[in-house]
């Protein structure tokens, strides 16, 4: 039993051991509150900015259509909220031209607002698809995960055209015209650039940019001398083809330097053209045969004012727009790829 003092000692000492348990058991309640509160803070009272929007320009790949995507990432609500210390996401938005399904994949987060303006989709080199977000990166295109930075190598080369840094122009895949024989020239004209530029004497260049002119055009067919001068074949005489117009029509070319697209099977090529004046009117694609016959028309639903990119293809092509604006709206930006075979499309919208 021991002594009085040995008992009260022993008793002493229980009830300091249970005070510190009950003063250990309360810190660990309130830190658990603590954590508990910055946890419901951070997902229960945080903003989700919701979608993303397309970031720069889009490129063409031999498999796929790529851009990167910027989103706000989520926040806390405050009287006095301080939108320099926002951050956002970047990721790539990736869509399969053999119809898979597309893909957006998450690259980079955490940034702050400002340091991804250069933002960039490089290109890819058949195993990996790159961009340049603050620095080269790529993704697996098996996996669609990010490459370890020892596997990284050189980046592919960015691709043709004469607008960078400021990147592609909608007019450089617009010409005026083809060559459908060595001696003859079928071309989209007004009667105004009929009569100016498709006088008997005068010459044409085998490669001649489309004017960026809101003309109501139709097909003319011009005979060529067999001698090419300084500035091209000489014409020898011209007629309009059909009753037909179509607003600020052009051919489809590759780039710039390229001449129209060519099919076979039949034989034809693809125009570009508005579906009506105005406000409303969108971006139209046809393909036609060389006497100016329409096989198929498709119309994009993108407005054609409003046309950002045009990315053409052997099989396809790409559109990068907005629908047409609509009061008390903010325009959707979509994809739309049409097959050259059908006239057949798809549309992606780039809110993601």
């Amino acid at each position: 039993m021991g002594t009085p003092q040995q008992q009260h000692d022993v008793a002493w000492y229980h009830r300091y051991r249970d005070v510190k348990l009950k003063l250990a058991l309360a810190v660990g309640v309130i830190v658990l509150l603590i954590v508990f509160a910055a946890f419901i803070m951070k997902s229960a009272f945080r903003i989700d900015p919701g979608m993303g929007s397309p970031l720069g320009h889009a490129v063409r790949t031999d498999q796929h259509i790529v851009l990167l995507v910027q989103h706000l990432e989520a926040y806390i609500p405050s009287l006095h909220r301080d939108h320099s210390k926002d951050t956002y996401s970047v990721s790539l938005f990736i869509v399969p031209l053999d119809g898979g399904a597309p893909q957006l994949v998450k690259v980079r987060e955490g940034l702050s607002a400002g340091s991804f303006s250069l933002a960039k989709v490089l290109g890819s080199d058949g195993r990996a698809l790159w961009y340049d977000i603050g620095g080269a990166g790529a993704i697996d295109l098996k996996t669609f995960k990010p490459l370890p930075q020892a596997e990284l190598r050189d980046p592919p080369a960015p691709e043709r055209t004469n607008a960078l840094p400021f990147g592609p122009k909608v007019e450089d895949h617009l010409a005026a015209g083809l060559f459908t024989s060595p001696t003859s020239w079928l071309g989209m004209h007004s009667a105004e650039e009929a009569t100016r530029d498709l006088k008997p004497g005068f010459s044409l260049k085998r490669v001649r940019d489309a004017e960026s002119a809101s003309h109501q055009r139709r097909f003319h067919r011009a005979e060529l001398s067999a001698e090419a001068g300084p500035k091209g074949q000489a014409i020898l005489s011209t007629a309009p083809l059909g009753e037909a117009t179509y607003l600020n029509a052009a051919f489809l070319r590759l780039h710039d330097a390229a001449e129209p697209i060519r099919f076979s099977s039949p034989d034809g090529a693809l125009i570009v053209f508005t579906s009506e004046p105005g406000l409303k009117g969108t971006t139209m694609l046809a393909r036609v045969d060389l006497v100016g016959q329409v096989l198929w028309k498709t119309d994009t639903g993108l407005d054609r004012f409003a046309l950002q990119q045009i990315m053409p293809g052997e099989w396809s092509t790409a559109f990068f727009g907005t629908r047409p604006r609509e009061e008390g709206k903010v325009p959707e930006p979509l994809l739309v790829i049409v097959e050259h075979a059908t006239g057949e499309s798809e549309t992606y919208s780039l809110w993601r």
